[in-house]
């Protein structure tokens, strides 16, 4: 089994994206970080309970359109 040297080259001069500063540092100030991080995770809160929202309407809905009409059990 032959190894492919010129792989092996390029996988040696390879830089990765995340090295660059511009692709992982926060473009501002100490200010704007304060900024943004004081807003809270709204966008998650808001996801999350419509979630929760969605799972309880189809809950309901089962409850309504399946085991009600069905009566009692036993």
């Amino acid at each position: 089994m032959s190894t492919d040297t010129g792989t092996i080259d390029r996988l040696e001069q390879h830089v990765s994206a995340a090295v660059r500063p511009e692709n992982v540092a926060l473009h501002g100030s100490a200010e704007d970080l304060a900024r943004v991080v004081a807003g809270g995770p709204r966008g998650a809160v808001a996801v999350a309970g419509l979630a929760v929202a969605v799972l309880l309407l189809i809950w309901f809905a089962f409850y309504l359109f399946i085991f009600l009409p069905r009566g009692a059990v036993g």
